[in-house]
């Protein structure tokens, strides 16, 4: 080798380790910077110098890249069990709400005001002329009553701030969504802009803490990113997503795509996102039903016993809790009476739609038949959204009373979740040709649950009018058999207290079972976070080792030129003096 040579091994070992102490300074100046990776370089000889007798020579070193100490299957693990802590976080908080609404450690609890407003009713009984008892009857419903409306109202409420939140974490996605394409066409630009792939890494992290994404690299960098297998980034392009809810109050997700406005809801599975439609769509709507479906069968049945009593003035026929319920019937009542309605399976009951029952003696299209025999009896219900459009129902169940050794005096028809009772024996049914019902329910009963007496002298306790001699003063019999719902199972197959326990304690599993899950993330996520950490976090430890290596190699580096340029002066001196 020349002497030049040991300059230009000197030259790249200079060059190379002032690159070197360029990326540990910068390495150093973002060890707190969020998102930040560690960059490395990595060395290369460069090859063939001269040839001698022993082997060749080198000709120095090279820097051959700058890489990020990163871990690509690390980071996956780490975006998919953050976006599960970001689900169970919001879906804990969320759940905490509902628990907070039915809190049954007092003594004002709905629980308790249940059990009072029947113990009211068994007062009556004891003293069925007292002014007081009965007024303090009614004071108990309309308690009971306001605090299964308060509970719905803020239930109601509550689908309405989830609904808020998810239009401001949408806009937070498009936000998002619109930063990465921006640096995609930075990265694709310019490969090497190390920097820009950790912002958007860090944008990718954030994304999917909002809603679970997955991303692919095309060959020039760029990150496309789905949710499920709908685009929301494009290389440089967005894909705009919104949130609406429809006549239903359901809430919907959305992707304006360039051929198509794509629903998403089923591809959304994790982030705060798809906590939000679990709560909002799922848990609270199913506790709302369930309360509605309380309201309904509470006031149904009591209705239907107190209409049949008698109050002090000799009233009779009155509802003593508003209706949340319409029946209808559109032929003359010839016939059977809807005496009871229940709800068997809440989560398939819709109460926004109406339903007609039919029955006759001839049978038809889309009719049942009761039994086979000369008075056959056939039975079709229908349901519609609009009462235009009716849709038959399929399957029907008719059970008739278990006294079937002589003609039966009524009959249960199950439908859509929905029990309903029609009091009427077949000698009486068969008069008629035809007869129809029609049923409908306020698909907000629980929140216009209230007592429609409010006169004491109109509490029906008695069996018979008071004026005949027969029941007279002092009749309780129908106060006994209101009191004694309590114990009936007449709120979907339960008696009313196990009922309602049975909804709060499914709220407490709930809550308690998201606070064990969010702890089990986290402490999962921070184990990874850690080795995360190990991998690509910044050691101000090892990058003052690294400074004080690679300054003593730039300074060797260094000492090396200058000893170059010594030799070659006395190389010029010595030809000099020839």
């Amino acid at each position: 080798m020349g002497g030049f040579g040991l300059f230009d091994i000197g030259k790249t070992a200079l060059l190379m380790n002032r690159r070197a102490l360029d990326t540990i300074a910068h390495n150093v100046a973002n060890s707190a910077t969020p998102g930040y990776t560690r960059q490395d370089v990595v060395l290369e000889n460069i090859p063939t110098g001269d040839i001698t007798a022993v082997g060749t020579t080198g000709r120095g070193v090279r820097i051959t890249e700058v890489k990020r100490m990163y871990d690509a299957f690390l980071t996956l693990q780490l975006r998919t069990e953050k976006s599960n802590l970001s689900y169970w976080n919001a879906y804990e908080k969320g759940v905490v709400k509902i628990e907070n609404i039915f809190n049954e450690a007092s003594d004002t609890g709905i629980s308790t005001a249940i059990t009072d407003f029947f113990n009211a009713w068994q007062e009556v009984a004891q003293n069925p002329e007292g002014y007081a008892q009965r007024t303090l009857l009614i004071k108990k419903a309309e308690y009971m009553s306001s605090r299964i409306s308060g509970a719905y109202t803020m239930l109601d409420d509550g689908r309405t701030e989830i609904f808020k939140s998810s239009q401001s974490l949408v806009n937070e996605v498009n936000s998002i969504a619109a930063k990465i394409a921006y640096l995609n066409d930075k990265i694709a630009a310019v490969p090497g802009a190390l920097d820009l792939k950790d912002q958007r890494d860090l944008l990718i992290e954030k994304l999917n803490e909002i809603v679970k994404v997955s991303t692919f690299e095309d060959n020039v960098g760029r990150y496309s990113v789905l949710i499920g297998g709908t685009p929301l980034v494009d290389g440089g392009k967005t894909y705009k997503m919104s949130v609406t809810t429809d006549t239903a109050n359901a809430m919907h997700f959305y992707v304006d795509l360039e051929s198509e406005v794509r629903e998403i809801n089923s591809y959304i599975t994790g982030g705060e996102l798809k906590a939000n439609l679990d709560l909002r769509e799922t848990n609270i709507l199913s506790i709302m039903n369930r309360l509605n479906a309380f309201a309904i069968d509470l006031s149904f049945t009591v209705n239907y016993y107190h209409r049949q009593g008698y109050g002090l003035d000799n009233s009779t026929g009155n509802d003593f809790f508003r209706q949340l319920y319409s029946i209808t019937d559109s032929s003359p009542a010839v016939g059977g009476t809807v005496a009871g309605i229940d709800f068997t399976n809440i989560s398939v009951v819709n109460l926004g739609k109406m339903y007609r029952i039919d029955y006759n003696t001839v049978g038809g299209a889309g009719y049942q038949q009761e039994e086979a025999g000369a008075t056959d009896i056939y039975w079709r219900v229908q349901e519609s959204t609009d009462g235009t459009t009716w849709t038959t129902i399929n399957p029907l169940s008719v059970t008739l009373s278990s006294d079937t050794s002589t003609i039966p005096d009524y009959r249960t028809l199950e439908f859509s979740g929905i029990k309903i009772r029609i009091d009427g024996n077949q000698s009486d049914l068969v008069t008629t040709v035809t007869e129809q019902f029609g049923i409908s329910f306020n698909s907000n009963a629980a929140k216009y649950m209230a007592t429609a007496i409010t006169d004491p002298q109109k509490v029906a306790a008695a069996q018979t009018d008071p004026s005949d001699p027969s029941g007279g003063v002092g009749d309780n019999r129908n106060a006994r058999l209101i009191a004694d719902l309590i114990n009936q199972r007449i709120i979907a197959g339960a008696i009313p207290i196990d009922f309602y326990r049975s909804m709060v304690s499914d709220v407490g599993v709930d809550a308690s079972s998201s606070k064990i899950n969010m702890k089990f993330q986290s402490t999962l996520v921070e184990e990874l976070e850690r080795r995360r950490q190990e991998v690509s976090g910044v050691s101000l430890d090892e990058e003052a080792a690294n400074l004080i290596k690679y300054q003593k190699a730039f300074q060797a580096s260094a000492k090396l030129i200058s000893v170059a340029d010594e030799l070659l002066e006395t190389l010029i001196a010595m030809t000099g003096r020839r």
